[in-house]
């Protein structure tokens, strides 16, 4: 009896002992739970350049093999950032030759302001157009930037109607027939203290909502351009362990440089998922294409290695063959840019020149880019 009982408590001591290292694990944020079905995943922590997943899974899209001839279709899609990300991750996933990328970048445009672009319906639009099977949305800078200017940030009302938006643009990104895994890029630290407090604000509302949903990934770009303070770095270091400016003069865009640095951490995830490098075929490399009306930030993109870069102007079919089968959609026409009378942002200077010392305004929209 006297053996059972020491064996007893010793088991009761092991197990609290369990307890407690677990809880203090998740108290400090060095594990995070996983969601729904997912298991438990280390939390991002830092400036290093691994994914930055740190919500949501892919884990319910099924996937197919790749070849040159029925490539991953992948649509890269945003605002001025995209236009950094999508130039440095269609140059690396069109240099497999098993990815066909296509890239639309629309400066100043956000979700909250449709009469300047209306990224709803334009999406519509791509997603039948193109039928990706993998999308790369990347959004919330100017956003964040027109976020009601109150002594506690985000208003609950603001982030309710927020919430809104991102569940509506899941939805457009995830119609159709077709299964496709959607990864939602959040917006990067911003150089202004404020600004960048109201980026990381909205992008925790959208963490939050892609969780939700099955075949969403949220990608962590804010950590991934953080210093080792957690704050805004316009210089990190690149694979070699070299410091490399990623972040142009204004302190919000990138540097061709840094929509590497995110581009690489993208591809991770689509190459984790797709199995794109073991398929590659580098001698048929694709070429980057760009949709019509498309705008960048001079300065900002890198100029594309892999192929050429095109607009896609004309109509064209695609087929699917994910489950054996044939599935053709026709083009509908792409969407013109935004009248020349809607204000557009302020170019930023050279990302030589001496940073920019005036302030992102919060009342006016859009101002980011």
């Amino acid at each position: 009896m006297a053996h059972r009982r020491r064996v007893r408590r010793t088991a009761v001591a092991f197990a609290a002992v369990v307890v407690v290292a677990g809880l203090a694990l998740v108290a400090t944020d060095t594990l995070r739970p996983g969601h729904a079905s997912d298991a438990p995943r280390l939390a991002h922590t830092g400036n290093d350049s691994n994914t930055g997943q740190d919500a949501g899974s892919d884990a319910a899209v099924p996937t197919r093999p790749l070849t040159p001839d029925q490539p991953l279709r992948l649509w890269i899609a945003g605002d001025s950032l995209a236009g950094s990300l999508g130039p440095s991750l269609g140059d690396m996933t069109a240099a497999t030759g098993v990815v066909q990328p296509v890239f639309d970048s629309r400066v100043s445009s956000g979700l909250t302001n449709p009469s300047f672009f209306d990224w709803p319906q334009h999406a519509q639009q791509e997603v039948a157009r193109l039928n990706p099977e993998a999308i790369v949305f990347i959004i919330g800078a100017n956003d964040a930037n027109v976020e009601p200017d109150t002594p506690a940030g985000q208003t609950p009302s603001w982030a309710a109607q927020y919430r809104t938006l991102v569940e509506q643009m899941l939805a457009i990104f995830s119609a159709g027939s077709s299964p496709r895994t959607i990864y939602w890029v959040g917006a990067p630290t911003m150089r202004d203290p404020a600004f960048s407090q109201r980026v990381k604000e909205l992008d925790d509302v959208v963490r939050g909502v892609v969780a939700q949903h099955p075949g969403a990934v949220y990608v962590d770009s804010y950590s991934l351009f953080a210093g080792p303070d957690g704050k805004y770095a316009p210089n990190l270091p690149d694979a070699n362990g070299n410091p490399v400016l990623v972040r142009a003069g204004d302190g919000i865009h990138f540097t061709p440089d840094g929509g590497d640095r995110l581009a690489s951490a993208v591809f991770k995830l689509l190459d984790a998922k797709w199995r794109i490098t073991a398929q590659a075929v580098p001698s048929q490399a694709k070429s980057v294409i760009e949709t019509k009306g498309s705008t960048q930030v001079p300065g900002t993109s890198r100029t594309l290695r892999s192929g050429s870069r095109t607009t896609s102007t004309t109509s064209r079919r695609h087929s699917s063959s994910g489950n054996g089968t044939s599935v053709t959609t026709t083009e509908a026409p792409a969407a013109t840019q935004p009248p020349s009378t809607t204000p557009v942002v302020s170019e930023p200077p050279s990302t030589a020149s001496t940073p920019s010392t005036s302030t992102p305004s919060k009342t006016t929209s859009p101002s980011t880019g």
